[in-house]
Formats: structure tokens, C-alpha cells, sequence
């Protein structure tokens, strides 16, 4: 009696698994449509920025007071949605295009000339601390000004 039951369930397990493994592969699609990996690249258009690059060049991170942590003719920079204004040695008014892009770019419009600090690429620190700008300048680069969140 337990030959012939070794035997049905030897015969049946093959079966099951066989039978569980088949169809129209719809388990499949299923599982490539829920998984993490997959909605991202399916929700977004192709070439857009993903959420972290563009959270941290919105206006909303880049908006507060910054104060200098290198020697700068800037005291403070105050930026409010696409507008800027410096205190200091520099004190003048600007602009800043692109501030929903990975690469904001800020204007000055001072009425003392200032060469070295007229139009720079910002970089926002991941985690919103620190901006960085990179002023444009000569072929080799401009001057670098870093800049921490005013308390």
C-alpha cells in the first residue's frame, strides 16, 4: 500500500509543478509591471529628469538667505523664487534661469562693475545644507564661491 502511494504522489507532484509553471504569461507581465524598477522608466517620459535631480534644483531648495563660507565680496545671498539679491561689497540685484533644472544659471545686475562675478552655475548640495557657484570666467574656469544656509 505505501508503494502504490509513493507512487501516486510521484506522478502527481510533476504534474503540479508543470501545470503551476505554464500559461499565457501573464504572471510575468504582471510582476515586470509592479515591480520598483519598472514604474519609474514606465511613468516617466524618456529624457526627463528623475525626482532627485530636479528636487534639488527647484526653486523651493534653492529659496533662503546663504551666507559664504570662502572670502567673498558677497555677505549674504537672498534668493526668492527666480530673484537674487547680494549684500556686501558685491550688493546687487539678479536673476536665476532654469531654477527647475539640474543647472541653474544666476545673473547679476550690479551697477559697479564686477567682471569676475556676473553670471555662474549654481549646485545645490544633495541634502540642501550648501550651494555652490561657479561663476563663469576665463577658458580654464571662473571663480568658485561656496555658500552654507544662514541660520
Amino acid at each position: 500500500m505505501m508503494r502504490l502511494t509513493l507512487g501516486a504522489t510521484a506522478l502527481l507532484l510533476p504534474a503540479l509543478l508543470l501545470s503551476g509553471c505554464g500559461g499565457d504569461g501573464e504572471g510575468k507581465a504582471g510582476a515586470q509591471a509592479s515591480s520598483p524598477a519598472g514604474t519609474p522608466q514606465a511613468s516617466s517620459p524618456e529624457g526627463a529628469p528623475q525626482a532627485t535631480q530636479s528636487s534639488a534644483a527647484e526653486p523651493n531648495g534653492l529659496a533662503g538667505t546663504w551666507k559664504p563660507i570662502n572670502k567673498s565680496p558677497i555677505e549674504t545671498l537672498t534668493i526668492t523664487g527666480n530673484t537674487v539679491r547680494t549684500t556686501g561689497k558685491l550688493a546687487c540685484p539678479g536673476t536665476i534661469t532654469g531654477a527647475g533644472t539640474a543647472k541653474p544659471v544666476i545673473t547679476l545686475k550690479c551697477s559697479t562693475d564686477n567682471a569676475d562675478r556676473k553670471r555662474g552655475t549654481l549646485k545645490l548640495k544633495p541634502d540642501g545644507s550648501a550651494l555652490v557657484i561657479s561663476w563663469d570666467g576665463p577658458a580654464w574656469g571662473g571663480l568658485i564661491d561656496s555658500l552654507k544656509r544662514a541660520a
